[in-house]
């Protein structure tokens, strides 16, 4: 596959997932079924195609249809509307994996309750057809697809797929006006106990440099690229920043930024294995988009890049600038998960095959895609703990089942917890709002009403592939500026928590400040416990349901009982020379052109040759 049809697949492979799994199809001209037949219990109408295509572009119903009214209202209109433009050559090879995979034989099955008189075949050959155009993805078009006159759909069947495939947006338009009514303060007491003498919105006084190092971990056969930001006065404390998948070390640059201005060292590395350029790979497929090691080996990539700074502490160039035995880590999505799993949360692979073997691959977020990716791992439960973890912030985390049933009560550090209602990709009930009951320590959950998931994100990430997919739409620019302004607030706050400052930053740390913030779209709250009556209605929001229609119910061997550990080695290794040269000063990370990275993007990088040491101040 070529590189520019390899980012076009990045771009929309997100948006074909949640197609392909929903039965969106690929667009085609009309090759067969022509009419349909509507069933609802004993009741049955046929009507043309036509009609329904009618009704999805002018939201009018025909005659014949209007005793039907209850059933085709805006959610089947917005499903019919839905359209994707996906390059033949990648939907196709999606197809031929997904047909190939369990999740693919669960499709079909859910698509047969929808259309009680197809076949596999039938199916199959429709999807597979419009597959080979190179047109926009419609369900109307893969209805046309399938080959036979008539086709019967059964709308009951149909309108409850919908429902659960819109289910977070359905505990969304619920869960919304609740938590944001019950965690609401009086606004006279919020303003009342915001100081006036200090913001922590703004940018410190510090002077910031940012410069990227590569290193390289020969064992593990990863080359982590890293930024630096710092500053000429350091304070004695380590922030790491961790992406998310498919994105890049630069997902949360302002923050950095911001953070560095205050007198902090940020380092932000990109994981190899799930970063965006992980996706170009040509051996990219449905089944190993996401590997299940990747679960072991981000922990593991910030371990790595901690000893690394020690030895580069040593070094003039950066000295007294790296204290590793202080870390706060910031992650955000796969990075949020990355960040409690090292703030000892520890990962429970027998609890994830139980609920994604289970679940049905139709009613799955993005996010429920990738946590059951870690089914693959052939662990009992695994310890990712580092001690050099003091803090942790994670940011719209992926959590689910990830850490079972009591994996996130084994974090006893500060954990703070963010989480938007209307994140589409990691849903807020299921992997924020009720996991964030099960941590231990110190903990706080900040609410963004009307946040998605990459409301958080640098403004230069607009264009990365979830936030141009069509199918999630995602709320970013101007509109999310309360929630960047919020996560610079707090963030500074939370880290200053460990200062001789702390009592100056105290008061933004409080649900008065947080929603001061606010804006009429995006409306922030903040605390560090839910409320009992809070909790009752979390319980009682609608869930996916469990059983598969008619799927088979995969078995498994039984998993070894045990706990695996992968703690810090107390003999702290050499550091390796490249293989290639070293830099000037002994500097062993090194970057090189064969990395695959676009220096041009770089405002500072460490070469091979003599030149000293490029960087820009800021």
């Amino acid at each position: 596959m070529s590189m520019g049809k390899s980012r076009r697949f990045v771009a929309n492979y997100v948006g074909v997932l949640m197609g392909a799994a929903l039965g969106f199809g690929f667009g085609s001209e009309a090759i067969a079924a022509d009419t349909l037949r509507l069933r609802i219990g004993p009741l049955q109408q046929t009507l043309a195609v036509d009609d329904l295509e009618a009704f999805a572009e002018t939201g009018e119903l025909p005659t014949n249809l209007r005793p039907y009214k209850s059933f085709l209202g805006s959610n089947m209109r917005s499903f019919l509307r839905k359209s994707l433009n996906v390059q033949p050559e990648v939907a196709t090879q999606f197809l031929d994996e997904l047909w190939r995979s369990p999740a693919g034989k669960i499709v079909l099955d859910q698509l047969q309750v929808a259309l009680p008189n197809s076949s596999v075949d039938g199916l199959k050959s429709a999807l597979n057809s419009v597959a080979s155009q190179e047109l926009n993805l419609s369900a109307l078009n893969v209805l046309r697809a399938y080959p036979a006159k008539e086709l019967t759909v059964d709308l009951t069947a149909v309108a409850g797929l919908l429902l659960q495939a819109n289910l977070p947006n359905l505990q969304s338009q619920i869960l919304s006006p609740k938590i944001t009514n019950d965690l609401e303060i009086e606004t006279e007491t919020a303003v009342a106990i915001i100081p006036q003498t200090l913001d922590p919105t703004t940018a410190g006084q510090q002077v910031v440099r940012r410069q990227t190092v590569v290193l390289q971990d020969y064992q593990r056969d990863r080359t982590i690229p890293i930024d630096i930001y710092d500053s000429p006065v350091a304070k004695d404390q380590l922030i790491v920043l961790s992406h998310g998948f498919a994105a890049n070390r630069r997902f949360l640059d302002y923050l950095g930024y911001h953070l560095a201005s205050h007198g902090y060292t940020v380092v932000t590395p990109d994981h190899p294995g799930s970063n965006v350029q992980s996706l170009f790979n040509s051996g990219l497929t449905f089944e190993n988009l996401l590997p299940a090691e990747e679960f072991i080996e981000r922990p593991k990539d910030i371990s790595f890049v901690l000893d690394e700074l020690e030895n580069l502490d040593e070094l003039a160039e950066f000295q007294g600038r790296f204290t590793t035995d202080d870390v706060t880590i910031i992650g955000h999505s796969f990075g949020g998960y990355t960040a409690l799993a090292l703030a000892g949360g520890v990962v429970d692979p027998p609890a994830i095959r139980n609920h994604c073997h289970q679940s049905n691959p139709l009613m799955r977020s993005p996010g429920d895609w990738l946590q059951c990716a870690a089914s693959d791992l052939p662990y009992g439960r695994l310890n990712l703990r580092d001690e050099r973890i003091k803090q942790a912030i994670a940011l719209n985390p992926i959590i689910g089942e990830v850490f079972g049933a009591e994996g996130l009560g084994q974090i006893k550090i500060p954990t703070m917890v963010l989480t938007g209602t209307k994140d589409a990709i990691t849903p807020s009930l299921t992997h924020q709002l009720l996991p964030f009951n099960k941590l231990g320590g110190d903990k706080y959950l900040v609410v963004a009403d009307g946040a998605t998931h990459m409301s958080v994100t640098d403004l230069s990430n607009r264009d990365s592939p979830l936030s141009r997919s069509t199918l999630v739409p995602e709320v970013m620019g101007k509109e999310a500026e309360p929630v960047r302004q919020m996560l610079k607030a707090l963030s500074l706050s939370f880290v200053e928590r460990r200062e001789a400052t702390a009592e100056n930053y105290d008061s933004f740390l409080s649900p008065g400040y947080v929603q001061s913030l606010s804006s009429e779209t995006i409306q922030l709250r903040f605390t560090q416990e839910i409320s009992v009556e809070l909790n009752q209605f979390l319980s009682h929001l609608p869930q996916a349901k469990i059983q598969v229609a008619r799927a088979q119910q995969l078995q498994f061997p039984p998993q070894e009982k045990s706990v695996f550990s992968f703690w810090r080695s107390p003999h702290k290794s050499e550091l390796q020379p490249y293989p290639t040269g070293i830099l000037n000063a002994n500097l062993a990370p090194l970057f090189t052109a064969t990395q695959e990275i676009e220096a041009h993007n770089f405002y500072s990088v460490a070469y091979l040759d003599a030149m000293p040491l490029t960087e820009q101040w800021h």
